[in-house]
């Protein structure tokens, strides 16, 4: 049984008793859950859905809410995330607890939906894995094939009520590099491309690959490269060129800090593994990322001490709070990181 398959059935109400869903594709972990809860009674969902953290559960929690029976509704679905015994771990279980509960798994009521989330790998070695296999779905969601991922693309953009020709859908999908093999991109991130790209555009008007290229994550991040790079060289006026351009390009000063973040913890851990003595190509393999990436971050490493970095870190995630709180516009939390950094030393 592949993906829609599941998800029409959830849709019909056609349920097995048992699910098992893993895997680094998150959106589509995370659609079958929207789709077991909209599956029920909206009126009486409190008492028919229960949403389980399985890192934390006890045996005695978990049996209870199996074996409670659906209330004005045909089933009752209990949703476990990241069960402990699904990975190979036994925190509140003991051994004896796993054998009954393995066991246990081939009576459970008819009435009852028992769905096991996992977000990344499980060990199929354990007995449970395999008991669940033999009782109901295991479904890994890894990433959706050619096919799939170009109609799931175009019915994206065509939500949002923009044009895309099915040429633009092709370019789109190959500026993304979601199917290389060395990718970690996952459809979130493709989501998220796709409402910036629209939001962009607009309702009713037509993206060309003019705007793809434009508005694409190689030429965002090689934006936040030459942003590091101007504040690093105390160039004010440059950086706040390109903190503009980016922000009329549709990119939101909250993502902008975030990526800013995320590339100078990279500077941070680049510079450290060269002081242990690790090469270019080991620290790329280390940190999962390109080479080029670990170039750049070196030379930036040169402009900035630990400290200063350490230092912008909290200036991010304390404007990042005051801006979702609306206590400072987001153009002046950005602008002002760039005047205070541009003037300080590297020490």
């Amino acid at each position: 049984m592949d993906y829609k398959d599941i998800i029409r059935n959830i849709k019909n109400k056609n349920f097995n008793n048992i699910y098992l869903l893993y895997g680094r594709e998150y959106y589509l972990i995370d659609n079958a859950i929207k789709n077991f809860k909209e599956s029920l009674n909206e009126s009486m969902i409190d008492f028919n859905l229960d949403v389980i953290d399985g890192k934390e559960v006890f045996p005695d929690q978990l049996l209870s809410s199996i074996e409670t029976l659906p209330f004005m509704d045909d089933k009752k679905i209990t949703i476990v995330k990241d069960f402990e015994l699904l990975k190979g771990k036994r925190k509140n279980f003991t051994e004896g607890d796993e054998k009954y509960f393995i066991d246990y798994l081939d009576n459970i009521s008819e009435s009852t939906v028992l769905v096991f989330i996992v977000y990344g790998e499980v060990d199929k070695r354990k007995k449970i894995v395999k008991k669940i296999q033999e009782k109901g779905i295991v479904f890994n969601c890894d990433k959706i094939s050619d096919m799939d991922l170009f109609k799931w693309t175009k019915r994206k953009f065509e939500s949002f009520g923009t044009i895309i020709e099915n040429s633009q859908v092709m370019y789109f999908i190959e500026s993304q590099g979601y199917r290389d093999k060395s990718s970690d991109k996952t459809l979130a991130d493709l989501d998220n491309e796709i409402i910036k790209i629209s939001s962009f555009v607009g309702k009713d008007n037509k993206v060309s690959n003019e705007v793809i290229d434009r508005l694409s994550q190689k030429k965002i991040e090689n934006d936040i490269f030459k942003l590091i790079d101007y504040i690093g060289e105390k160039n004010s006026s440059n950086a706040i060129k390109i903190l503009n351009d980016m922000i009329q390009e549709g990119e939101s000063v909250l993502g902008i800090f975030a990526m800013i973040s995320r590339q100078f913890k990279i500077v941070m851990q680049v510079r450290q593994l060269q002081i242990q003595g690790s090469s270019v190509n080991d620290i790329g393999q280390k940190l999962n990322v390109r080479q080029f990436v670990v170039n750049k971050a070196l030379k930036q490493s040169r402009n900035f001490s630990d400290e200063m970095i350490i230092d912008m870190l909290n200036f991010i995630l304390e404007n990042d709070f005051k801006i979702k709180n609306g206590l400072i516009k987001d153009t002046l939390a950005v602008e002002i990181l760039v005047s205070k950094y541009c003037q300080r030393n590297a020490s």
